[in-house]
This record gives structure tokens, sequence and C-alpha cells, in this order.
């Protein structure tokens, strides 16, 4: 397995905060204006898929990549890690994985408990969506790097 130099240097998560006053300004703003707690759900969807990739990357390489956030969302930055397109396809389906599996966990809980709420549909049907939404080969998105990575297979 190759490590890349700057696994070995780093051992901690480091998340970077690209236009920090931007991302805070919108964040603020939807969040008060979010009466049916959409942006809240929708914030730990994106959290959860995030932390899919987070947990492939650390399995694959032994170290913790670094995140960016930016007004656009939150993406891993892999400058000078070396990508076999096997490895590329693990990475980027691990997100949309993440999603799918949390959303089969709280179904599959409401129904073997009986316990069914609103909320745990929400939960189900964003976790679906972004990740659905992710798979789509569009440049940017998880679809055209699996797309991409298969193609090179």
């Amino acid at each position: 397995m190759i490590h890349p130099r700057s696994c070995r240097r780093r051992r901690s998560l480091r998340i970077r905060v690209r236009a920090p006053l931007a991302v805070l300004f919108i964040l603020c703003f939807a969040l008060a204006l979010d009466g049916a707690g959409l942006v809240r759900v929708s914030l730990l969807c994106a959290v959860l898929h995030e932390s899919g990739h987070v947990l492939m990357f650390r399995w694959q390489w032994g170290c913790w990549p670094d995140l960016q956030i930016s007004p656009g969302g939150v993406c891993l930055r892999l400058r000078g890690v070396p990508l076999t397109p096997q490895r590329e396809f693990l990475l980027a389906a691990a997100g949309p994985l993440c999603n799918l599996l949390a959303s089969c966990a709280v179904l599959g809980g409401m129904e073997l408990t009986g316990a069914c709420s609103y909320l745990g549909y929400w939960f189900a049907s964003v976790n679906l969506l972004v990740g659905g939404m992710n798979l789509l080969p569009l440049p940017g998105l998880d679809g055209a790097r699996m797309l991409r990575a298969f193609r090179y297979w």
C-alpha cells in the first residue's frame, strides 16, 4: 500500500472553510427560515454522506483526509493521493452507500419497533435523495467519478 508523505505527517482530520462569512451567512439564513426542519435533516444527511467518504479514505490509506467546506458544499481534498480506478470507485461509492444504509436502518428500525414517525420517513427520504442525487453522472458528483473509474478499470 502506498502512503503519501502527507499521510505520515498528519494524523488528525483537517477541516478548511473556504469563504467562511458566506458559509455562515447561508447557514444562518437557511436555518432561520427552516420551519419544517428540512435544512437540519439535509445537513445531517450530508454529514453522513461525507462521513462515508472519510471512513473509506481512512480505511484505504490509513490516515484522515482534508475536508473543505465552501458555499457549494463539502468535499474531500485529495491532492497528492494516488488513486487507482478501483480505489476511486470505492471512495466515490462510499458516500451514497452510507446514505442508503442510513435510510434502510431507519426504515427497518421503524418497521421492527412499530414506532413510525414523520421525522423517520423524512430522514429516510432525504437520505435517499442525497445519495441518489450524488449518483448522477454530472461533473463534481460521485456518479461522474464512479463512471470515470469504471471506464478506466
